[in-house]
């Protein structure tokens, strides 16, 4: 039986347990030592409140929009929304990356993830040897918070 969007919506706006954030760095300091670093969810975090929010009752397709570039169709419950992804031709998973791009920015049309969007960007220690953020956990905390989520 399907459910009404609006009894939906607030299961799909409700930000993801901070243990499935991500982080990754855009800019990094002269020195390497310091990154900016930006939160975001793998598209699987996506699907699994997709199951768990309307089960069965969602479907996606994709159609191509010229080189590296794809159209998601997302319809949940009968309301189908659109967005596109996109990748740079050199990037030799440019076809992953356009089609999760396009999921999850469909996504976001109904609610879900929009509020990374939101999160503040900050600067933190990085480990440029190891190509990751030293305190990762504490970085998207700090983020949650600015943005009034509760840790």
């Amino acid at each position: 039986m399907t459910q009404p969007f609006t009894t939906i919506k607030p299961k799909l706006e409700a930000p993801f347990p901070m243990d499935i954030i991500e982080i990754k760095p855009t800019v990094v300091t002269k020195d390497k030592t310091r990154a900016l670093a930006i939160a975001y969810a793998e598209v699987r975090a996506y699907q699994d409140r997709l199951d768990a929010v309307v089960g069965g009752e969602w479907a996606v397709t994709y159609r191509p929009l010229g080189p590296g570039a794809v159209i998601c169709q997302l319809t949940l419950v009968g309301i189908t929304r659109e967005d596109v992804g996109e990748a740079e031709q050199t990037d030799p998973n440019k076809a992953t990356v356009a089609v999760a791009q396009a999921f999850k920015r469909a996504c976001s049309a109904f609610g879900l993830g929009r509020y990374l969007y939101s999160m503040p960007k900050v600067w933190a220690e990085y480990d440029q040897e190891k190509k990751c953020f030293v305190y990762p956990d504490r970085i998207i905390a700090h983020m949650y918070k600015q943005i009034g989520i509760k840790v």
